[in-house]
């Protein structure tokens, strides 16, 4: 589906966010729960990756070249240029965000104009990673790009892993992705080099920064927490395939398929939070522990956590 298509179908979209009727909390129970998040209808367009900076930043991006933006007040369509599957975004700021897709698509945004980096690969590129002067993308077989100096190089790797998420951390940046790969990258060396992940040997979707260290979740309630080169495994969730992860104020939340959200204070002891839907949730993004968002496929755009927020609160109601 065009951007183009999209405009008319998302001006009313979100003008019926803004008249959601949340129903009472009062003591209600996990089944009530889940019709206490509020839903966004935005057709079938498959979300892959939503980022934002603050509560009045944040972007959603998906198949065909879609790009969304929350405002704080509407969730609305961005020209983005292309018509290419975007997989991935990173927002430094109000004036600069990067999304990243297939045949090697990279875009930058500043002054509200999205634009067209120059190719270095065809690969598929599923997630960025960005800061105010570099950036790092990643994708399929292998392929890694660093952003420095104004100009994108693709960084010289011996392996063909297949990379789906990145974060930063104290140490540099990680990336994970299939068969428990764990890289870490150095952007200023232009250089990649693998470490382990023992006894994990299923796929890596999701990775978020957190304190010293990293969250990395995946396969079958895979969920790591990762410190000076070494990895902690949490236990406690469902063998569900966990695709997103991000943390506010100290919650960890995860998303998966089937409509899975959990939260987990501390990075400890899950809960499992009921959402009103069936979709395979991928990507999440917490602008605080009272803000969150989750998209996935099949148009599934998601903001809670329910039992929160109440109708008017941050004008998103």
């Amino acid at each position: 589906m065009r951007i183009a298509s999209l405009l008319s179908l998302l001006l009313v979209a979100a003008a019926a966010c803004d008249q959601v009727t949340v129903p009472s909390r009062g003591d209600a129970s996990p089944d009530s729960l889940s019709s206490l998040w509020e839903s966004v209808d935005a057709g079938p367009t498959n979300f892959n990756a939503v980022s934002g900076s603050a509560a009045d930043n944040v972007f959603v991006v998906g198949e065909q070249g879609t790009v969304l933006h929350w405002d704080g007040t509407a969730l609305l369509p961005e020209d983005s240029g292309t018509t290419a599957n975007l997989r991935g975004v990173a927002v430094v700021s109000a004036d600069l965000a990067y999304a990243v897709g297939e045949q090697g698509t990279i875009l930058r945004r500043q002054g509200g104009v999205w634009n067209a980096e120059a190719s270095v690969t065809t690969a598929v590129l599923n997630a960025v990673w960005a800061g105010a002067s570099t950036a790092c993308a990643v994708g399929e077989q292998g392929v890694a790009l660093a952003f420095a100096s104004g100009v994108w190089t693709v960084i010289t790797n011996s392996r063909n892993d297949n990379y789906y998420a990145i974060t930063d951390t104290d140490g540099g940046l990680y990336v994970v992705g299939s068969l428990g790969v764990v890289s870490h990258i150095d952007i200023t060396a232009a250089s990649i080099s693998a470490v382990s992940l023992p006894g994990y040997t299923k796929l890596l979707a999701g990775a978020t920064r957190w304190a010293n260290g990293a969250y990395f979740v995946g396969v079958e309630g895979g969920f790591f927490f990762w410190a000076a080169g070494k990895a902690t495994q949490v236990v406690g969730l469902p063998e569900v395939f966990l695709h997103g992860v991000a943390v506010a104020d100290g919650d960890v939340w995860v998303a998966g398929n089937q409509g899975f959200v959990a939260k987990l204070p501390g990075g400890q002891n899950p809960t499992i939070i009921p959402t009103p839907d069936q979709r395979w949730l991928v990507s999440v993004y917490a602008a605080s522990a009272t803000d969150l968002w989750v998209v996935g496929r099949s148009g599934a755009i998601l903001r809670g956590p329910p039992g929160t927020r109440g109708v008017g609160d941050g004008g998103a109601n």
